[in-house]
């Protein structure tokens, strides 16, 4: 899986922990839906090319993304949201929890 940020330099966009956050959740994310579709689809996953807006943490599938996956992924995908709520203490467990688990 490919992801391209945009607005990377914004001075009011989104900050390296957050990044980090928005990243993680969405790869879990694309991941789960390529699970609940059909496992085999996940040999697959580097052709979904995803796009990050740094400034409000908005993701798109990216048009390099060939069909039927451009669909499936762009059906099912919510937006997450890092900046607050509970979203985001649910992608920080789970990114504590992968680290914990490699180390």
């Amino acid at each position: 899986m490919e992801i391209l940020w945009k607005h990377l330099s914004e001075p009011n966009g989104l900050g390296h922990v957050q990044r980090i956050n928005l990243e993680y959740a969405v790869q879990l994310q694309v991941i789960r839906i390529l699970i609940n579709e059909a496992e085999h689809l996940m040999d697959y996953l580097s052709l979904i090319v995803l796009e990050i807006d740094s400034r409000n943490g908005m993701v798109s599938v990216h048009d390099d993304t060939p069909e039927p996956l451009y669909s499936m992924v762009e059906r099912n995908f919510v937006q997450v949201n890092t900046i607050q709520g509970e979203t985001a203490s649910e992608v920080y467990s789970d990114l504590q929890t992968s680290l914990m688990a490699i180390s």
